[in-house]
């Protein structure tokens, strides 16, 4: 489908965390925190002008007249902050609409690959990082989500990437295909979550068999996922909000990590 340019508005717009994104609440004498791990979506995530991604175009309703205000938004499924589900890569898949809230609602396991990433761009999460961050926070919680924060920024570091030969270009963050093995066949994980564009890393496409075997596996993944410095180690429940879209391949979230 094509898109339309996106507004004027949006054009400016920047890709940063939704704000407020921290916060806390009182539940029963108990004090409950929460982070927004969501990306604003605009049209900052149109990274090629002539392929963009999402479009916002005001439309006349029925209460136009007494000031009803009404847009017909046109978008990619994998835009922004999003989730990957099998049916990404096998048609006869989950859609999103089949995934069940008992599957979007997990502990969350955040692993902190940023210092590895800032000398290495090609980083990627490996078995050594799972299990030296067992030794430090127990074994993973069975069913949880695996986050990693490599501290990849959206707008800065593609940005970045336009000027480099495509070789440097292609040199992204993501999860590695023996670490992808682990998580399935050693702990009982259900979901991961990068804040980098792919959970492939950029040397691993376009043949992607990070999600080829993540997805077809009957997993999830969420892509551009951000603000995990706010989120601790481990402890912290992940809660997926999306909407049960028929045949979708993938959707925005409004992901939330309580603690």
């Amino acid at each position: 489908m094509a898109l339309a340019a996106a507004g004027t508005a949006d054009s400016v717009a920047q890709a940063s965390p939704a704000s407020p994104n921290t916060g806390s609440a009182a539940l029963r004498g108990n004090t409950i925190r929460f982070v927004d791990l969501t990306h604003t979506l605009t049209a900052a995530f149109n990274f090629n002008p002539l392929q963009p991604r999402i479009a916002m175009d005001p439309i006349v309703g029925s209460g136009y007249s007494v000031g009803m205000n009404l847009n017909r938004v046109l978008m990619i499924e994998h835009t922004g902050t999003h989730l990957d589900v099998p049916r990404h890569f096998d048609p006869k898949a989950a859609s999103v609409g089949d995934v069940s809230i008992r599957d979007l609602v997990v502990p969350l396991a955040v692993i902190d690959i940023s210092q590895r990433f800032a000398t290495d761009r090609d980083a990627a999460l490996e078995p050594a990082d799972i299990e030296r961050w067992e030794s430090v926070n127990g074994p993973l919680p069975s069913g949880c989500c695996v986050a990693v924060h490599s501290g990849w920024d959206p707008v800065a570091d593609n940005a970045k990437r336009q000027s480099l030969p495509p070789d440097a270009a292609r040199r992204v963050p993501g999860v590695g295909i023996e670490a992808a093995h682990f998580l399935a066949e050693k702990r009982s994980v259900k979901g991961i979550a990068v804040d980098a564009m792919s959970i492939d890393r950029g040397t691993d496409t376009p043949a992607y068999p990070v999600h080829q075997f993540w997805l077809r596996s009957g997993r999830w993944a969420i892509e551009y996922i951000t603000n995990l410095r706010a989120v601790p180690p481990a402890g912290a429940l992940l809660i997926v909000g999306v909407p049960p879209v028929a045949q979708a391949t993938g959707f925005p979230v409004r992901a939330l990590a309580l603690f």
